[in-house]
């Protein structure tokens, strides 16, 4: 996982309706505060080596709160994949603060720390297989400073923690073993095979060719897909009976391309039953592994060398923007108008 040291050049913030924002390896953070009466001030970075974050306060009642990707339509969560969540504090805390890491969709599994003077330089550290939206900050008691290092967590982009339906509800994609049951789309069941696991080198990658293409919730039809989607490239999505690789229905507002992606890589997860299908991804139909890779693309793919070829579904697939309809064109542009995407999105 990687560590964000949280430089930037120097920005200072003071006010009641605070911002700032920064990139760490590619990743836009900010850190913002609304309505806070008692007056406020962030500084990033500011002059101790490896970048560094301070927050003061003048009242109880205000609440910062550090997003990842806010305002760059969409957010982005974070999480563990399976190991800890760390936010390193910096040499100086005062006051008393509760910071929260506030969880992506139930409340009941926010993690709540208290922070005093005797905590400056701790790790706030928890074991999590969670994804979480942001971390909040609020002063509870005194006159507040409190600074944080660093975040250690995985930004996650639905890639690990993306949303497959079951027959038992929704489980995250990097979870499903061979012999579990997954929904079709068409209301039926089908049985994991395999699990193809395919680790993108970031440094080495071109990011047109490989980072994923973001579809926003409600971005296809209404809560389709219930929440943001994140898919590989060329993996196709079902709309009316035509598979369209995603690149092909990029529209650069709520379907954009992720311009940039964690330094140290992401994994995409290939979802193998067998047959060439569709499952519910998110809610969206989605399409299963078909062969048009060699397995020897997955770092497990010698599991399934010599698993017998997978045959496409007897329906048309789109492969280039040209070739969309203009209906699809139309009708995906009326979802962005729907959803309050008036300008261009990222597209890499």
């Amino acid at each position: 996982m990687p560590t964000f040291e949280f430089d930037d050049n120097g920005d200072t913030n003071s006010g009641s309706t605070v911002a700032i924002n920064f990139t760490d390896d590619g990743i836009p953070f900010t850190l913002s505060t609304v309505g806070n009466a008692g007056g406020a001030q962030i500084i990033a970075n500011d002059g101790i080596a490896g970048g560094q974050i301070s927050i003061s306060d003048f009242s109880s009642g205000g609440t910062y709160a550090l997003d990842v990707g806010a305002g760059n339509a969409p957010d982005t969560n974070f999480g563990a994949s399976g190991g800890n969540i760390t936010l390193q504090l910096g040499s100086t805390v005062s006051g008393t603060w509760n910071v929260v890491f506030v969880h992506e969709t139930n409340t009941a599994l926010n993690q709540t720390f208290t922070v005093t003077s005797g905590s400056a330089s701790a790790p706030l550290s928890f074991a999590t297989t969670e994804n979480f939206s942001e971390i909040q900050f609020s002063m509870t008691s005194g006159f507040g400073l409190i600074t944080v290092g660093s975040l250690t967590a995985t930004i996650t982009c639905y890639l690990a923690g993306t949303g497959i339906a079951t027959p038992t509800g929704p489980v995250a994609v990097e979870t499903l073993q061979p012999g579990d049951e997954i929904l079709t789309a068409d209301g039926g069941t089908t049985t994991v095979r395999w699990l193809g696991i395919q680790p993108i080198d970031t440094k080495t990658a071109t990011p047109a060719k490989a980072n994923p293409i973001c579809f926003t919730a409600g971005s296809i039809a209404p809560n389709v897909p219930s929440r943001d989607l994140f898919v590989s490239p060329d993996h196709a999505m079902d709309i009316d009976g035509i598979l369209y690789n995603a690149t092909a229905l990029v529209n650069g507002r709520a379907i954009y391309q992720v311009a940039q992606m964690p330094m140290d890589g992401f994994t995409y997860y290939h979802i193998d039953t067998g047959s060439h299908e569709l499952v519910l991804a998110e809610g969206a139909a989605s399409e299963t592994y078909l062969d048009a890779v060699g397995r020897d693309a997955f770092i497990n793919g010698h599991e399934q060398a010599d698993a017998p070829i997978i045959s496409e579904m007897s329906v048309p697939r789109i492969v280039a923007r040209r070739m969309v309809p203009q209906h699809v064109v139309d009708a995906l542009a009326e979802r962005a108008d729907a959803l309050g995407y008036t300008a261009a999105a990222k597209v890499a």
